[in-house]
C-alpha cells in the first residue's frame, strides 16, 4: 500500500515532467501558468472585452460616426491630426481616412465590436488578442501626443491583450475551454487545420 510520500498524482507528475495535461500528454507549460491560477486572467479578459464593447457604443453610424455632430470618432481623429505623434500616421488620417470616412467608421465599429464580443465570450481569444493589440497600438500612436492624455492608459491597453495572447485566458470562463480539448486531440493526431485553429483559441 503506497504511503502519502510515495503517491504520485497525475497533476504532480504533469508539473514535474513539464507536461500540460493530467494524462501526461506532451505539451508546453509556460512559466506564467506554472505560478498563477488562470481565473484572474479570465476575469480580466471579460472586463477588458467589456471595455471595447462599451467603446464601440459611441461609433454611431446615424451620425456618420461623429462627422455630423462634430463629436465621437470624428472629434478624436481631428485631435490626432492636430496633435500628431508620428507624421506618417497624420498623413494617413488626412489623405486616406478622412476621404473615406464612412468606410473607416464602419471598420472601427466592426473591429471594436468583434474584440469586445469575442473576449467577453472567450471565443478565439488569441485571435481577438492579436486584433486588440493592433487596434490599441493604432490608437496609442494617434492619441499619445493629445494634451491631457495619460500615456500609461494606452500602455495598459496594449499589455492586457499581450497577456491574453501568451496564456490560455479563454479557458477560464470562456468558450475556448470547450473547444481546446477536441482540437488538442485532433492536432495530436496530425490534423494541421486543428493545430492552426488551436493556436487561435
Amino acid at each position: 500500500m503506497p504511503t502519502a510520500l510515495q503517491t504520485k498524482t497525475p497533476v504532480t507528475e504533469s508539473l514535474r515532467n513539464g507536461q500540460e495535461t493530467p494524462r501526461g500528454e506532451q505539451g508546453r507549460l509556460d512559466w506564467f501558468r506554472a505560478i498563477a491560477p488562470l481565473w484572474p486572467l479570465g476575469l480580466a479578459r471579460i472586463l477588458y472585452g467589456y471595455l471595447w464593447w462599451q467603446q464601440s457604443g459611441w461609433k454611431v453610424p446615424s451620425d456618420d460616426f461623429g462627422r455630423k455632430s462634430g463629436g465621437g470618432l470624428w472629434y478624436w481623429v481631428q485631435q490626432q491630426i492636430q496633435y500628431p505623434t508620428v507624421a506618417a500616421h497624420k498623413a494617413f488620417l488626412v489623405n486616406v481616412m478622412i476621404p473615406h470616412w464612412t468606410f473607416f467608421g464602419w471598420m472601427a465599429l466592426i473591429t471594436e465590436t468583434f474584440i469586445g464580443a469575442t473576449l467577453i465570450l472567450g471565443l478565439g481569444t488569441r485571435l481577438a488578442s492579436v486584433v486588440a493589440i493592433g487596434m490599441a497600438a493604432n490608437i496609442t500612436i494617434g492619441i499619445l501626443s493629445v494634451p491631457h492624455e495619460w500615456g500609461w492608459t494606452y500602455t495598459m491597453l496594449i499589455m492586457f491583450p499581450v497577456l491574453f495572447l501568451l496564456t490560455d485566458a479563454g479557458r477560464s470562463f470562456g468558450v475556448d475551454a470547450f473547444l481546446a480539448p477536441p482540437l488538442d486531440r485532433a492536432a495530436a493526431g496530425g490534423n494541421r487545420l486543428a493545430r492552426l485553429i488551436r493556436w487561435l483559441v
